[in-house]
């Protein structure tokens, strides 16, 4: 990990490691953004109910549901959902066009057809059970790599990386580690420094904290950086580039 923060901080600015010293070496870096992430996690976390969730099934649903999709819209959408078609057979056996009127207020209707053809997909070739293997997830219509690894780690507690453009842009912003690639959740040189990024224990926490952080502190536009516990480690920050919200 010392490799790669180092890279990366290096690579943007060569004067930043230096005015961090005080920290120590760049794997503390790593250890205090970690710490950082699960004690605003703490006191901070979004209670939607899917999180409470052990359910593969369920949780495969809500996140085929988040997909391009505000949390809170989510929440109502999801409880009536997973009442109508509480398992993978119920949905399978059900009339695509009502699963769309339920699922119409997310908008989006593509999904309710990717969600029928997952669940008759599930019960041919899986015995109606949620894979656990990142493999074969991967197959199922519609289900990349952020869905499948979000389903390995809160279904299955894996210890895998959750990389989409939110939580790019936080290590872009906090270490200066950028893609340069068209679609940088697809370079596997994120997923790799998101990996990395992982701690041994309160992985899945972790993850949840950096959903939740990107959509209330670090955001796109305006983000709180006088609520931020990582001012002393963001790059960004320390170079006065979010002063005007990018």
């Amino acid at each position: 990990m010392s490799k790669w923060i180092d890279i990366c901080l290096v690579r943007e600015t060569g004067h930043f490691i230096s005015q961090l010293k005080h920290l120590g070496s760049p794997s503390e870096y790593t250890m205090i953004f970690q710490r950082a992430m699960l004690d605003w996690y703490e006191k901070n976390r979004r209670g939607y109910v899917w999180r409470a969730q052990a359910d593969p099934y369920k949780i495969l649903v809500a996140e085929i549901m988040l997909q391009q999709t505000n949390a809170d819209k989510v929440e109502p959408v999801y409880a009536n959902f997973v009442k109508q078609y509480p398992n993978i057979n119920a949905l399978m056996q059900s009339d695509l066009q009502t699963v769309k009127a339920v699922l119409r207020p997310l908008g989006l209707e593509y999904r309710a057809a990717r969600l029928k053809n997952i669940a008759e997909k599930l019960v041919v070739e899986h015995g109606g059970e949620v894979p656990s293997t990142e493999e074969a997830l991967l197959v199922l219509p519609g289900i990349g790599r952020y869905v499948a690894n979000a389903v390995l780690c809160f279904a299955y507690s894996r210890r895998v990386a959750l990389v989409d453009v939110n939580v790019i842009r936080l290590y872009d912003r906090v270490f200066g580690f950028r893609s340069h690639k068209n679609r940088p959740r697809d370079d596997g040189e994120v997923w790799e420094f998101a990996s990395k990024m992982l701690p041994e224990a309160n992985f899945k926490e972790y993850n949840l904290a950096l959903l939740d952080f990107t959509a209330r502190i670090c955001a796109l536009k305006r983000p709180n950086c006088t609520g931020c516990p990582l001012t002393g480690i963001c790059l960004c920050y320390t170079k006065g580039a979010l002063t005007n919200g990018n």
